[in-house]
């Protein structure tokens, strides 16, 4: 089964829900306009990134966390959203992420693997990401950093998932000193991912400096040989990629090798706990 997917890379605005939610909606009826059946946004992409403290996390979000409009929004243009956003539950901020189908919330995820500083603001998630059976097929989700941990990435994988959508925010000024070429260091370990374990990576990443962050961009989708099949681009927009249900569904690399059925599980242990 062949469908058309989309990452918006987005600048959201910090503490502004209304205004994010509508950059959502606009981009997300630009992918739906463009053929698009499912359309991934940043992480946070319905706050902004950079908090500097829980109540004013707090006050960005009293008026609403916009995830009953993004839900009306995937039933009335007819398209699968996924998105980060934050909520706060009995004073715990979380950093989630959702994916809102026929207007309803699919699936629904807290943060696992929390980096840096988002570790003095959020409580990491205890829970393994679900992996959603949608009309475009078996759709995971990540969180940025999740993409990081192959033990996670093997879980998908084993769990039957055809696409791992993975809003994300990844902050410049954290490459090696021996980088060189088009991809950061964020997005090898990503494509290293969709290649040994035969899966379609959707990566949306934010774009705009914001408190005197800047971002790295680069939002894409992989493929099962893990190599981009979108090309890299700066600044707010789309990438359109199709993806076959039916490559990453074939584990074979070769005549002889799969790359589940060669796992020697005889000599190591899978965690997934």
């Amino acid at each position: 089964m062949t469908n058309r997917i989309a990452v918006a890379q987005a600048h959201p605005q910090i503490g502004d829900v209304p205004v994010n939610v509508a950059t959502i909606r606009r981009l997300s009826i630009d992918a739906h306009a463009a053929g698009a059946r499912m359309v991934v946004f940043p992480e946070l992409a319905t706050t902004g990134y950079a908090f500097e403290s829980r109540d004013e996390l707090a006050d960005a979000l009293s008026f609403g966390d916009g995830v009953a409009e993004i839900a009306d929004l995937s039933a009335e243009i007819g398209i699968i959203i996924v998105t980060g956003y934050a909520q706060i539950r009995d004073g715990i901020a979380l950093n989630k992420a959702g994916l809102f189908e026929n207007g309803e919330l699919r699936g629904d995820y807290v943060k696992t693997h929390l980096w840096d500083t988002e570790k003095e603001l959020f409580t990491a998630g205890t829970s393994l990401p679900p992996v959603v059976d949608t009309t475009v097929g078996r759709v995971a989700l990540a969180i940025c950093y999740d993409l990081e941990f192959p033990e996670l990435m093997r879980h998908y994988a084993v769990s039957g998932a055809d696409i791992v959508a993975a809003p994300t925010n990844w902050p410049a000024g954290f490459e090696a000193p021996t980088h060189y070429g088009p991809f950061n260091g964020e997005m090898l370990r990503a494509m290293a991912g969709a290649s040994t374990n035969r899966m379609y990576i959707a990566i949306a990443c934010r774009t705009g400096i914001e408190r005197g962050v800047d971002w790295v961009d680069n939002s894409c989708v992989i493929d099962p040989d893990g190599y981009p099949i979108t090309a890299l681009f700066d600044g707010e927009g789309l990438a359109m990629a199709e993806v076959d249900t039916a490559i990453s569904r074939n584990k074979n690399i070769s005549e002889r090798n799969n790359v589940l059925g060669d796992r020697r599980g005889d000599l190591y242990v899978t965690d997934e706990r």
